[in-house]
């Protein structure tokens, strides 16, 4: 007991001992984000009389008065390329973590030129940037970016991209099946994830080749229409798989998701030397790691 006593005793001055060390580090944030807020104001107020210059909007709340969950913010309203740029500053930047950007279209008439790939593709810019300065006031210098910034020649990705997942419970025919789904593909970018059914001694399996379950599929289309001609052709083919007499039929699916995809996302087997690729896999902890990358929570917009 002497001894547990003893080591709370430890722990406990060494938490005490370190709490200077954090408010210390508290405070010099605080100077930090004060006094780059001020030089902020000063440089936009400098050339609030320029033409098309950038206007300079605190939202607050005001640093000493910030919290964890209601941070201190301001915007950048650029005139020239229609934008607003808002900055949030977490209470441990600089020293811990980097300012956060969000560009937005500064109103819907803007909305045709820049796109929500556009505002993407700035916040990215911003992002870059301050990984760059780590642990230092860096906000002024990452908005520099926007002085030479060039609509045309943002890398906006691949807008408009459809993925389809879907679920097969049995593939009797997997050599049928996996000839079939490429036709269906049609050049496309395509994945299946298997599991093998050992059927030598099962009657029910008698005509089945190489027989699967549990057959998830992901296939990538370049638009939306593609991937309604892609699904309708996998629900509507009579010869997509063999029944349980060796004869065509079609296959029974479940729709997992069908969504739009993020314009930089890399489509499914994109580190692959073939667009068409399967896998097989054995447990379901091996079937998440192959799939959770391409779901919608990571891959949608």
């Amino acid at each position: 007991r002497k001894h547990v006593s003893e080591r709370k005793q430890k722990a406990h001055r060494t938490q005490v001992s370190s709490l200077p060390f954090l408010l210390l580090a508290m405070d010099h944030n605080q100077t930090e984000r004060i006094a780059e807020l001020k030089a902020l104001r000063l440089h936009y107020r400098r050339i609030e009389k320029d033409d098309d210059a950038d206007v300079f909007e605190f939202i607050g709340p005001k640093v000493p008065s910030a919290t964890d969950d209601n941070p201190t913010r301001f915007a950048i309203v650029c005139k020239r390329h229609d934008l607003r740029i808002t900055v949030t500053l977490p209470r441990d930047y600089p020293s811990q973590s980097p300012p956060i950007f969000k560009a937005d279209a500064l109103n819907a008439c803007c909305r045709p030129i820049i796109t929500s790939a556009h505002e993407d593709a700035i916040k990215e810019l911003l992002d870059e940037q301050a990984t760059y300065m780590p642990g230092m006031a860096c906000i002024q210098t990452c908005l520099l970016v926007l002085d030479d910034l060039d609509l045309s020649s943002l890398d906006l990705g691949q807008p408009g991209r459809c993925r389809s997942i879907f679920k097969v419970d049995v593939v009797n025919n997997s050599k049928q099946f996996t000839k079939s789904l490429k036709n269906a593909a049609n050049g496309n970018s395509c994945a299946y994830y298997y599991r093998t059914i050992e059927c030598q001694n099962n009657a029910k399996f008698s005509f089945a080749v190489d027989p699967w379950r549990a057959v998830y599929v992901i296939c990538d289309a370049p638009n939306k229409r593609e991937a309604v001609d892609y699904m309708k052709t996998i629900r509507t083919d009579g010869s997509m798989d063999m029944d349980m007499l060796g004869k065509p039929g079609r296959i029974q699916l479940t729709v997992i998701e069908e969504f739009e995809m993020k314009p930089k996302v890399k489509n499914v087997n994109s580190t692959s030397s073939s667009p068409f690729e399967g896998y097989e896999y054995r447990t379901d902890n091996d079937l998440d790691e192959l799939m959770n990358p391409f779901l919608a929570t990571s891959a949608g917009v």
